[in-house]
């Protein structure tokens, strides 16, 4: 008897400026595949995982809140970060995790701190 239900991650962020979200994960890869800049929500594709982008604030009475994300990449990492500046994203300096190895920290328009590591080889 299995346990596993088949859930997928689907993070969903509250931003501020949805434009400017879209093109900051558009930079990263990502595709727009439901909604659209002109709506309150777009749901875009990120490598293998979806992520959603809505315009309201969160509601903290139902306990929503900002969530941390983390990221592999199977590009190495001073490839991502030369890309990233080039395409005038400001990223930080590659950085070393205890845990994680080699991370790539990288803000979203509205601040939330992303955690990019280099994927290792199944």
């Amino acid at each position: 008897m299995t346990t596993d239900p088949g859930l997928l991650l689907r993070p969903m962020l509250h931003v501020d400026d949805l434009a400017a979200s879209v093109a900051f994960y558009r930079h990263l890869g990502g595709e727009v595949i439901h909604g659209g800049e002109d709506s309150d929500w777009v749901l875009m594709q990120l490598g293998t995982t979806q992520i959603g982008l809505l315009t309201r604030p969160p509601d903290a009475e139902r306990g929503e809140a900002t969530v941390e994300l983390t990221f592999d990449a199977s590009m190495p990492l001073a490839e991502l970060q030369s890309h990233l500046r080039k395409s005038g994203v400001p990223v930080d300096e590659i950085g070393t995790d205890r845990d994680y190895g080699e991370q790539l920290h990288v803000r979203t328009p509205e601040g939330l701190l992303l955690k990019i590591s280099k994927r290792e080889r199944a």
